[in-house]
């Protein structure tokens, strides 16, 4: 009984309770109301669990395997907490954690591309002397965006005279247009994601409004933007 009072406590926290408010405004509004109701129903649908998943899975079941040697791992930065010890974001922190295991198991150099490099570079450090991994780093530390991740990483490339054949770790969300944008620049690629989000187990809470599916549906609405913003430029 308490589990079930504190899940639907839950469901009054952030999103759900301005779908409530926003349902209320529909029934007591005098004009405008199938525009209260709309918003209410929309927002609670991207905060469900099977919508956030329906928006997500076409993006994370994405991979590709050419038929390369990698030449090295190439890891996208995901944001930082300078007040973190560990400095990385929880999703940053997967890549970098993925793509020191695979550097260190295929005996490659490890670049790590993003302007958050700085901060990047101690975790790196200090993950890689608590393992005992003797992995020879780079950083490319002036990219804002993944088309800059891939356009500044390429740039690298040729100065360290390295072939453009890689593993690509980002967010499983995230490496569509990964994929796509260092293609671009010219590499061949084995994806390598990690951090999904994708769940196919259901229970009754699921169907209750959360943050945490919020979250998520923004994650891939976000991405179907930028997938558009390629098309319209012809990069994929």
């Amino acid at each position: 009984m308490i589990y079930i009072i504190s899940k639907l406590f839950n469901a009054l926290l952030p999103p759900g309770i301005f779908i409530i408010i926003l349902f209320l405004a529909g029934v007591f509004a005098k004009r405008f109301k199938w525009l209260f109701f709309f918003s209410a129903i929309m927002l609670w649908a991207i905060s469900i669990k099977f919508v956030s998943n329906l928006l997500i899975y076409p993006l994370e079941k994405f991979s590709h395997k050419e038929n390369i040697t990698p030449k090295a791992v190439v890891v996208l930065g995901g944001g930082v907490n300078p007040k973190d010890i560990l400095k990385s974001s929880p999703d940053a922190f997967k890549r970098e954690v993925y793509g020191i295991l695979l550097a260190k198991k295929y005996n490659l150099p490890l670049i790590f591309t993003g302007n958050e490099a700085n901060f990047t570079k101690k975790t790196i450090q200090l993950i890689t002397s608590t393992c005992n991994c003797n992995i020879k780093s780079y950083f490319e530390d002036k990219s804002l965006t993944t088309y800059q991740n891939a356009s500044f990483t390429s740039k690298l490339f040729e100065k360290l005279k390295l072939k453009k054949e890689i593993f690509l770790v980002t967010s499983a969300y995230h490496m569509k247009r990964s994929y796509y944008l260092f293609k671009h620049f010219g590499f061949k690629i084995i994806t390598k994601p990690v951090g999904f989000f994708y769940s196919p187990n259901y229970k009754w809470i699921d169907f209750l409004p959360s943050a945490n599916n919020f979250y998520i549906s923004y994650k891939a609405l976000h991405e179907y933007f930028g997938l558009l913003s390629l098309k319209i430029r012809g990069i994929i």
